[in-house]
This record gives structure tokens, sequence and C-alpha cells, in this order.
């Protein structure tokens, strides 16, 4: 990370100086670097930084963790978020569409092209841009659902065409396989000090695309069945990560300006106090029903002491004194130094249990599916440091997958990964649309009372500014009730 915020500034000089004005930015196809000597570390550091503050900043952080319901806005009194209560607005997610199309995705392709036209040809550094690529386009179409793709980023094509989600994410996939057909570890030549997840170690690169590769497919594998032999293949090889050193985070520090963006929301608006984002009850519940060790490190309790949760849009519980009664989002979650986790190993191995609960290329064997079931939360707990003898507890009182039924089996795999991500809305969100067909999604979400849909919500409207300048675009953005191609 060092020299990190040197790095963001000089690049946004160096972007928005090549800008004729702020509305080119919405063009998908617009390249708004012309410094054609910018290292491609610098590029791909500076992609990495606009990423991570998009993902974990008010643009997406905030919508995506209200609507999807793993936190409560504790009502209008501290905060009253329209995603809250699905007052969703094309606008909702700010500056998202622009972050992964003009900033993310422009500065990666020219730092794939700084990359191609070193001498000799920086391959492993390419690779690393690719991945990063892969990753970003994954989350737009997570999103978004049908987005451009074969002909974003091509100076030659003004309006790209919207891609049907499936060949968007079979493109991925073929990024992910190019990206690694690429990387030799024995090659000294890559990206290492601009690069904030892994220094340029190749070997961690190659397992992240395989993890990565591997969720992608399982996201896919319900529409698409097809893609179980390739989930299949995936676990013979045993090439994803296998420890929680391997996990992909965006580090930050308690150094001015290199703080979690998260941490800087609350600074600004509430004086550092945590009065906007609360316990879920459909978090907290499951969580307190088996005594999870993780609960202290997720919330903090109430000013008695006690641990309470809040539904969507209730209001959180105070006295005439100011003093908050409801559990806010922990403080330690809240820190300056807290990472935006992109790939965990916990979330690794709760993929790989539900792929032997489901018999997804393999033969069903629920009692592996316990064992990476038991592992899996073991790890949660170790990475956010919950109590050791509190954790033994806790996973002794959690069920033996073996001697359920399948479908009880994939219920309490699909609970554990929903609780996992409480803090990762965004992967929380496709999680929960993955983990059942429709109306049978877990955690049972309903409809908040005060919301105008009478349906749950399952994407983001499109940017109204992509449709109006791109005449390939959709004539009408699909609704956010409307399912996806993966979403069955």
């Amino acid at each position: 990370m060092k020299n990190l915020i040197n790095i963001y500034i000089l690049l946004l000089l160096v972007v928005c100086s090549t800008l004729s004005s702020c509305s080119d930015w919405l063009d998908v196809n617009n390249n708004p670097n012309t410094a054609e000597k910018v290292e491609a570390g610098y590029l791909f550091n500076y992609a990495a930084v606009n990423w991570s503050g998009n993902r974990i900043g008010g643009d997406s952080y905030i919508p995506f963790s209200q609507s999807i319901q793993s936190q409560a806005d504790g009502g209008d009194n501290y905060g009253g978020w329209g995603e809250a209560y699905y007052v969703i607005s094309t606008y909702s997610l700010g500056n998202t569409w622009v972050s992964y199309y003009s900033v993310c995705g422009n500065n990666l392709q020219l730092a794939i092209q700084q990359a191609q036209n070193s001498v000799p040809e920086n391959k492993n550094a390419e690779a690393q841009c690719l991945i990063l690529l892969a990753m970003q386009v994954y989350e737009t179409t997570m999103i978004y659902g049908d987005v451009p793709f074969s002909e974003a980023w091509k100076k030659e094509i003004k309006y790209p065409k919207f891609d049907d989600q499936k060949d968007v994410l079979n493109g991925v996939i073929d990024m992910l396989d190019q990206a690694l057909a690429m990387i030799d570890i024995n090659d000294k030549n890559c990206i290492d000090e601009y690069d904030p997840y892994f220094k340029g170690d190749m070997s961690k690169w190659i397992a992240i695309a395989n993890s990565f590769k591997f969720r992608t497919l399982m996201v896919m594998v319900d529409a698409d069945p097809s893609k179980a032999d390739d989930i299949k293949k995936m676990m013979d090889e045993k090439k994803m990560i296998t420890s929680a050193a391997g996990n992909m985070e965006f580090q930050y520090s308690e150094t001015a300006g290199n703080e979690n963006p998260k941490y800087g929301i609350l600074a600004k608006y509430t004086g550092g106090i945590n009065t906007m984002f609360f316990a879920h009850n459909k978090v907290f519940k499951p969580m307190e029903k088996y005594a999870d060790s993780r609960i202290p490190r997720y919330f903090d309790p109430g000013h008695d002491g006690v641990f309470r949760a809040l539904d969507t849009r209730q209001d959180a519980e105070d006295d005439e004194d100011g003093n908050i009664y409801s559990s806010a989002i922990s403080s330690y979650l809240y820190r300056k130094d807290c990472p935006d986790v992109l790939y965990s190993y916990q979330e690794q191995l709760l993929l790989e249990s539900e792929v032997y609960a489901r018999g997804i290329g393999v033969t069903k064997d629920l009692a592996k599916a316990n064992e990476l079931f038991q592992a899996g939360v073991q790890a949660a707990c170790n990475y956010y440091k919950a109590d050791t003898e509190a954790t033994k507890t806790f996973l002794s009182k959690l069920p033996d997958l073996s001697k359920l039924s399948e479908s009880e089996a994939l219920y309490e795999i699909h609970m554990q990964q929903w609780i996992d991500l409480m803090d990762r809305p965004l992967e929380a969100f496709v999680q929960w649309r993955r983990s059942g067909t429709q109306g049978n999604e877990v955690p049972a979400l309903t409809v908040p009372a005060e919301a105008s849909s009478k349906d749950l919500i399952r994407r983001w409207e499109y940017s109204p500014d992509e449709l109006s300048t791109n005449p390939n675009a959709p004539k009408d953005s699909p609704k956010i009730w409307d399912a996806m191609w993966f979403d069955k």
C-alpha cells in the first residue's frame, strides 16, 4: 500500500485532465486515459483502489446492505435509507456503472496494453489485470444482468451491444482461463509493489483465479447443468485456495487518507458513532440459535450489554438520553484498517461443502459435506477472531449434515454462507438469489411493508445515462423484481 493515495491522486489528475466533460465518463467505451507512458502497475493499482472504494463506500455498500436485508437501517431516526424499503431509483448505486466501465475497465484495458507492449512482454502483469477485470465484469453482471461485454472497451465501437448474461459469465470463465495460461511463476516480471492483494506472488494469483472461476461456475450451474463437469474437474485438480493465507483482500490502514471507506462514512456523517447500520434479525436470529461465537465480532451490544437485532424499517431502540439499545454493526468491522474481502477461505470451503451436499459433478456425500461445512464455519470464526472456547461450543451445536436430508443439509450450508457474507452485501445478494428457487431462498426474506414493489429485489436497473446515450442499450430497463438468467 506504499504511496497508494499519492498514486490514486496522480492517476485521477491524469484521467481528469484528459476529459472534455464529466458526462464523457458515462460512455462505456470512452477511454479517459491518453497518458500512454503510465506504467501498467500504476493503472492496475488505480483500478483496484477505485473498485474497493465503490464496493464498500456509499455507492454500493449502503444500498446493497439495506435492500438485501443483511443489515437494518434503524428506521427514520437512524438513517432512513430509501433502499431499505425498496425506494430504489436508477441512481441508487451512485457511480457504480461509471466505476466499473469508465474507470476500472478502461484503466485495466490500458494496463493490459502496457504489459503487452513492454520489453520483454509482461505476461504475468497482463494476467493480473485480466483476473481483476474478470472479477469486475462478474460483479457488473450480478448487479445489472445483461451488460456490454464483447464490444466493451473497444475504441472502434462507440456504442457497444448488451450481451446476454450467460455469454458474459462464460466470457468471465474464458478471461480467467486466458490469465491462468499466461502465468509463469518462475518469471519475476509482474506487478508487485502496486499489487495491493498479493504483492506479485503469482502462485497466489493462480489459486485465486481458480477459486474465482469455481465460484462463477457455482453461480451458473443451476441455469446451465453442464457446468457440473467443470466443477468436478476443479474439485479433482485441487488448484484453488487452501488456507486463509490465500484470501484476496484490499487492505486499508490507520494512516489518514487510507482508512476503510465504511469508517469514513461514520466519521463524516455521525461523528464516528454508528447510528446507521444495525444487526438484522435475518442474520442475528440464525446466529443466536446456535450461540454463534461471531456475534460480538459482528455486532456491538446495546447500552445495557444485551444484543438486540431489528427487522427491516424497525426503529432502533434508544432512551431519552440518546443511549442506543439496539445492536449496531460492530466497531470492529468499521475500524480504519478493516480490509475489503474479495474472496475468502471460508467461502471456498462452504462452496465445496455445497458441491458434496448436492452431488454437483461428484457423488453425493453428506459426511464429506459435513467435514467441509465444519471446517468452513471454523475458518470463518478464525477469520473474525472469535473467542476460541465460544467457537468450540458453537461448532458443537451445529447439526451433523450427514444425519439430515439433502434439503435440510443445504439449508444449513446456505444459512452459514449468508451469515458469513453479512458485511459483504453484494456477495450476500448473489448468494441469496442462487440459494434456492424463487420463494425458497435462504433466508426467507419479505418485502418491506412500506415498499411500493410487491416483489423482492432481484437486480438493479441500468444507469439512465447509459440508456439515453447508447442506442444499443435495451429500450426499457428490466425492473428490480425481474429475475436474471442465473437466478432460477
